[in-house]
């Protein structure tokens, strides 16, 4: 199952929404952050 996060808008809560998602399905979820001017998944 792919489960895609996405808007247009910045400052929405996608980065938190989709790092929380993948902090609950623990081992079995993989994030990648794709954001071209900022990506910071990894401070999550």
């Amino acid at each position: 199952m792919i489960i895609s996060i996405a808007s247009g808008k910045g400052g929405t809560g996608k980065t938190t929404v989709a790092t929380n998602l993948a902090l609950c399905l623990s081992n079995k979820a993989q994030i990648l952050d794709c954001d071209v001017e900022e990506p910071n998944a990894h401070p999550f």
